[in-house]
Formats: structure tokens, sequence, C-alpha cells
């Protein structure tokens, strides 16, 4: 196992001190839980096409574009990104 440093306020750090204790585990082990409960949230999404479009979509309509996008082409461009990885 690797260690990283990381920066933060006193608040913060405080309130991961106070979690940790609550949860009876150090505050490695929050921070480590948190990072998988994060990881749990985004695996499902990132592996879902549909997901890519609709965030895809969603964007371009924020910027005031639509999309000629198929889900053909989101699955394969999806498909790249993931290669390139």
């Amino acid at each position: 196992m690797s260690t990283l440093n990381i920066s933060m306020p006193d608040a913060m750090r405080d309130y991961v001190e106070q979690q940790a204790k609550a949860g009876q585990y150090s505050a490695s082990e929050y921070i480590r839980h948190l990072i998988r409960q994060d990881q749990a949230k985004r695996v499902p999404l990132e592996r879902n096409p549909l997901w890519e479009l609709l965030a895809i979509s969603a964007k371009e309509l924020d910027d005031g574009e639509f999309s000629d996008a198929t889900a053909e082409s989101i699955i394969a461009e999806g498909r790249a990104r993931r290669k390139e990885a």
C-alpha cells in the first residue's frame, strides 16, 4: 500500500476526524470509504453509453447547441475514448 499526503483546511480535517470516530475507523479508512463510494457511483454511469449520450446532449443544450449525434456514434466515441485511456 502506498501513502498519499493531502492538504485540507483545519475545519475539513476536524470533520474527517469526527466522521472517522463516529464510524469507529481511522481517518485513512474514512477517506478510502468515501473514494469507494464515489467509484461505485461512477462505474455504472461510465459503462452506460446512454448516460454518455445524455451528458453530451445536456452540455450541448446548456451551450446552446443541438446534437446531430446518434446513439451509435456516441457509443463508438465512448469506446474509442476507453481504448485511449
